[in-house]
């Protein structure tokens, strides 16, 4: 488990920030497009976290993880002022969401109520693990990867 853990932490952590900072600056265009991006991804994961808090539903996150690509894909060909690369990746990027986003609708997942819908068979399982026996555990599984999990 350790081994896991110290992976996922240089994977996730330490691998970015070397090549952060070992690669060219940031324009000036670079670092609004990373820091709006940012807070997008935080809205998002605060949205999840919440909805599937109150509603006892984590499959909110599913429902999303088709369609934030589409979103941040069609912010960066905007704040790069529609240059061809980036807006054929973004209609690329777009066209492969709406087949996930259609698939996943046929499930039933998609409700006008939003937090409605199917829950993936997973959290039910996993809530039955001892390792998330405790309401609290369960709160922080949820906030640190289910939630952040589409972000």
């Amino acid at each position: 488990m350790l081994k896991t853990i110290v992976l996922l932490i240089v994977a996730l952590v330490v691998i970015p920030l070397v090549a952060f900072y070992m690669d060219d600056p940031l324009s000036a265009l670079q670092r609004t497009m990373l820091h709006t991006s940012a807070w997008m991804m935080l809205g998002v994961a605060a949205y999840c976290f919440i909805v599937g808090e109150l509603t006892g539903n984590n499959s909110q996150v599913d429902k999303l993880w088709s369609v934030i690509p589409i979103v941040y894909a069609g912010y960066f060909a905007y704040a790069a002022d529609w240059e061809p690369r980036v807006t054929l990746m973004a209609v690329l990027v777009a066209v492969w969401g709406i087949r996930l986003t259609y698939n996943f609708s046929r499930r039933g997942a998609y409700s006008w109520r939003f937090w409605d819908g199917e829950e993936d068979y997973r959290w039910p399982i996993l809530r039955k693990d001892p390792m998330f026996n405790s309401r609290f555990k369960w709160m922080l599984f949820n906030l640190l990867f289910i939630g952040s999990e589409p972000s």
